[in-house]
């Protein structure tokens, strides 16, 4: 077992998710909005934050990985993990899986998240699955023979809200909760039921239409994500809730990977950070 604690980085488009592991096991866990433009001394900032309630000493971090899917933000948080651990950075890409097998035509346009749900799941020795990966968008990553074989990406529940609000005048923004039926007796409710149920409707359908092209029927299926826990527990096409699984596989980029972020390899420039 590899010695000292490892450092992760989770950037998604509307929250960024921070974890510190000893060995295997998370010892913190923490979910930070994610700010779409930032410098890296805002980040240093948040980050040294942090570790004032988390029990860990920064001196205590061995490696440290990163995942991104808001490019932009990939420099100023290398720049930032760079000053406070002064360790090199293992950002998560189709360059850096660990030899992960990759079926996209173009490898390098597959999300660094989605790369890191199958890198943890191969880690476990499992070589067929799905994960439906429940965020700002909702991706469905489909495990086969070991290596990511792609999958499909929907809005996500956030976003189904938005759009259906912002473009009727009548429907306003409600707290999105389960009702307790689809035939609802209020506009809210209404929109709750439409949102979510529909959204599970959707979700069922396509687990049952990945399977079929997979030729498999009896695959493991994953949930993760911030909307993961509310959705899983209302479907029974889910087998597994896992909120830490993308964590689990950039830790394992970070302890593993083959080559550092490009950004971190490069000068600095004062423009980097705008």
């Amino acid at each position: 077992m590899t010695k000292g604690n490892t450092f992760v980085v989770d950037i998604g488009n509307s929250h960024t998710v921070i974890g510190i592991y000893r060995g295997q096991k998370i010892v913190d866990y923490r979910r930070l909005t994610t700010r779409q433009q930032t410098t890296s001394d805002e980040v240093l900032n948040r980050v040294s934050g942090l570790f004032n309630f988390s029990g860990v000493a920064p001196e205590s971090i061995r490696r440290v990985g990163l995942s991104t899917v808001v490019p932009s933000l990939e420099r100023p948080w290398v720049k930032a993990l760079k000053t406070l651990f002064n360790k090199p950075i293992q950002v998560v890409s189709a360059k850096n899986s660990i030899d992960l097998p990759i079926a996209y035509t173009n490898p390098m346009t597959a999300g660094a998240d989605r790369l890191s749900n199958i890198i943890a799941l191969r880690d476990r020795g499992i070589e067929n699955a799905i994960v439906v990966d429940m965020g700002t968008a909702t991706t469905f990553d489909v495990m086969k023979d070991g290596g990511f074989a792609g999958g499909l990406i929907i809005p996500g529940i956030n976003a189904g809200l938005y759009a259906l609000t912002e473009k009727a005048a009548r429907l306003l923004p409600v707290s999105i909760e389960w009702p307790d039926r689809l035939i609802a007796d209020n506009t809210d409710d209404a929109v709750r039921a439409g949102l979510l149920y529909g959204f599970l409707a959707e979700l069922e359908t396509l687990i049952v239409r990945l399977k079929k092209e997979l030729g498999k029927t009896d695959v493991p299926v994953y949930a993760t994500g911030g909307w993961g826990k509310m959705i899983a527990k209302k479907t029974s096409f889910i087998d597994v809730y896992d909120p830490y699984l993308t964590l689990d596989g950039i830790r394992l980029v970070a302890e593993h990977g083959n080559g550092v972020s490009e950004s971190s390899e490069e000068e600095d420039e004062d423009g980097d950070d705008l």
